[in-house]
């Protein structure tokens, strides 16, 4: 049964079967030596949906993800600076 691979956001490294995920080159002529993820399994089962994504792409989701990631760390620290700068206001009051 052929069925729509399933999406993984970023590097992938297991295979929703179990196995690991390995990198193979394409030897399509609209791909040439594209690098891609392939649950070991799914290189040999092509009718059944294993894993299987673009490296570039997973890479493009893990710089997407540490982005995010860095904007949350930068406002915890703009919450963190304010928090500091209003109790040392209120301790000099005192």
């Amino acid at each position: 049964m052929n069925t729509p691979r399933r999406y993984s956001y970023g590097v992938p490294s297991r295979c929703w079967c179990g196995k690991g995920v390995v990198i193979f080159y394409s030897r399509t002529y609209e791909n040439p030596y594209r690098r891609f993820y392939r649950c070991e399994i799914g290189s040999h089962r092509k009718k059944e949906t294993h894993v299987f994504k673009w490296v570039d792409e997973a890479l493009v989701d893990e710089i997407q993800k540490v982005e995010a990631k860095q904007g949350r760390i930068t406002e915890a620290i703009e919450d963190l600076k304010m928090s500091m700068k209003k109790t040392v206001e209120e301790e000099v009051r005192k």
